[in-house]
């Protein structure tokens, strides 16, 4: 795997852990791709929101 490979999934992991650290800090964080995150739960939510509602 590529150096800039590596980096950009390091910097990804980093970022995912920030989201979450913050966001049980209770501080909301709008970000779609963090599973946990609150927007990907509404986005992700089959019953009554989200694109996955059906």
């Amino acid at each position: 795997m590529s150096e800039y490979k590596l980096q950009m999934l390091n910097t990804e992991k980093f970022d995912d852990q920030a989201i979450m650290e913050a966001e049980k800090a209770g501080i909301e964080i709008y970000s779609p791709m963090v599973p946990g995150s609150r927007l990907h739960a509404v986005m992700h939510n089959p019953i009554d929101s989200g694109i996955d509602e059906g």
